[in-house]
């Protein structure tokens, strides 16, 4: 009992540290919200605040709809009762299927990014409707070693990690462990729901969670409280940066205007090297890069490599000097990509973008043929899905080991076809499988090879 009291005291004390970083408190507050996946983190959240708030609480939860149907809808059936138990007012979202792989296809970024994209939307919709005056994130301690270790593999100037704050979100468990948070559950006897792509680690932040936290753990006691210290640094000379960055600004003669963002380049020349590296980060945020531009892209246009160059591109985004101003704009596109995304629950006839095809099983194999080509594919299962090519794809190679589809593409010399040649993937895995397998690139469909997971 005495481990339960202080998990929700540490929890009503973090909130009210957040709460003060938004300069409110809890009295100032109508209703609080809270996002509630079914997982151990949120699900104990829910809980804790429940226990402890004197104000009205309602809870979002998100179906994405990336996961089988019946998986991703469960979990958000699971959320919802537990909040009717509670007593706490649940408001439900459910994403079409194939609308967040459609995004991320179209932004150019993962699958993840997109997904989180696409719930932050949601969670502003839920602030507006229900007159939310804060909204309470369940990212932990584990969290924040998993983002600082994947943003320094990642090359990224942020090494701040997960702030408390940001907006009318808080993050009232970022101190507190997973370990601490099951226990909290445990001892209460209160189940909650385990994502199976958890343990996919073809997803960098499962990599990073199951296989290089744990072996740093095993064989480097300490790296965490050395890494929590980096950032600690990070944070203060990043608010000290942002302070001097903040009065350059008007010195170069900044101008943030339809989707253009552009400078005096001579003025902008006499700063230091940090400096110049932010603004030109913040430009891109102001015109929406497509996709992550590179620090090292980045620090080449600060240092005037690309001066004489006329024109850079990146992300989507051109970078420019012109009539003595530096300018960033979003990047002319010239043709319109293709994007498809078709769930496939039985025999039939699809059209999925300009590709029209025929499925039909036959002995435990599942066929796909078209007017030009046909495959036969062992180890799929309905459903599955029939869609185009993500950034972040992988295939498995037959040792094991994992291959990405873009380098696959680029072996085959697609050229201007790689994006309408589809992927097929499983949904519904058998045992010990990822649980979003991409079983087969059909090339033959464009009279190239196809690669066919075994």
């Amino acid at each position: 009992m005495e481990f339960i009291l202080d998990f929700q005291a540490r929890v009503l004390e973090n909130l009210n540290l957040c709460l003060s970083e938004l300069n409110t408190n809890l009295d100032s507050c109508t209703c609080a919200g809270v996002a509630v996946s079914g997982g151990a983190d949120s699900v104990s959240l829910l809980v804790a605040l429940k226990k402890n708030l004197n104000i009205q609480l309602k809870a979002v939860t998100v179906n994405h709809n990336i996961r089988s149907s019946k998986e991703s809808s469960d979990d958000a059936d699971y959320v919802e009762s537990v909040c009717r138990s509670l007593g706490v007012k649940c408001v439900r979202y459910d994403v079409a299927p194939g609308e967040i792989f459609s995004l991320a296809k179209k932004l150019r970024t993962s699958v993840e990014d997109a997904a989180r994209k696409i719930r932050y939307e949601k969670f502003s919709d839920f602030i507006k409707t229900e007159g939310i005056s804060f909204v309470c994130l369940a990212h932990n301690k584990n969290d924040q070693i998993e983002t600082l270790a994947m943003r320094f593999l990642q090359g990224s100037a942020n090494l701040c990690g997960i702030p408390m704050t940001r907006e009318k979100f808080v993050r009232p468990l970022l101190n507190i462990s997973r370990s601490e948070i099951e226990k909290y559950l445990q001892l209460q006897k209160i189940n909650f729901r385990t994502d199976r792509t958890n343990f996919d680690n073809q997803i960098f932040r499962n990599r990073i969670r199951n296989k290089l936290v744990p072996f740093l753990d095993n064989e480097f006691s300490g790296w965490q409280n050395a890494v929590f210290s980096l950032a600690e640094k990070s944070r203060a000379e990043n608010e000290a940066l942002s302070f001097f960055t903040e009065n350059e600004l008007l010195k170069i003669d900044c101008k943030f205007e339809n989707e253009k963002f552009s400078f005096d380049a001579e003025k902008f020349s006499s700063l230091p090297l940090a400096i110049k590296v932010r603004i030109i980060f913040k430009g891109i945020d102001f015109v929406k890069a497509s996709e992550r531009i590179p620090y090292a892209f980045v620090s080449c246009l600060a240092s005037g490599c690309f001066e004489n160059a006329g024109c850079s591109e990146c992300g989507g985004l051109e970078f420019s000097f012109c009539n003595g101003r530096f300018l960033i704009q979003k990047k002319r596109k010239v043709a319109t990509e293709s994007v498809f995304f078709v769930i496939i629950e039985k025999n039939g006839i699809y059209q999925a973008g300009e590709i029209s095809f025929e499925v039909f099983s036959h002995d435990d194999e599942i066929f796909l043929r078209t007017d030009s080509s046909e495959i036969c594919l062992k180890n799929l299962k309905f459903p599955f899905v029939f869609r185009s090519r993500q950034p972040d794809d992988f295939v498995k190679n037959a040792d094991g080991s994992f291959r990405q589809v873009s380098k696959i593409l680029d072996d085959w010399k697609t050229g201007k076809l790689r994006d309408s040649i589809p992927l097929i993937q499983n949904i519904c895995p058998e045992k010990n499988n990822s649980s979003q397998e991409i079983c087969c690139v059909w090339g033959s469909l464009f009279g190239f090879k196809n690669w066919i997971v075994k």
